[in-house]
């Protein structure tokens, strides 16, 4: 006899884990042959920081920022340094 393992991911606000698994488990006792067994257990919730879901979302599911258009937008900005000329003049002495 073998055991296989097959996980699966649901990304989302809210989710009931015990009916999702009943019903996993339901769908698979009724497909399968009558000599399998089937356990579906439920793993926990992981809560991501925005950060993270990012990550997660890109290496688990495959959508990247730009898919789902919430990436951070850059902006650029010229910083520019304004020194009064007496300053500049005993700070920077015989240049």
């Amino acid at each position: 006899m073998k055991a296989y393992t097959i996980s699966v991911t649901i990304a989302a606000e809210t989710v009931d884990t015990d009916d999702v698994a009943g019903l996993i488990g339901a769908t698979l006792e009724e497909h399968l042959p009558t000599d399998n067994l089937v356990l579906v257990k439920t793993d926990g919730v992981k809560q991501y920081s925005e950060q993270g879901w990012k990550v997660a979302r890109q290496r688990k599911f495959g959508v990247g920022v730009q898919q789902a258009g919430d990436g951070h937008k850059a902006t650029l900005s010229k910083a520019e340094l304004v020194v009064e000329s007496e300053k500049a003049d005993a700070l920077l002495q015989g240049v």
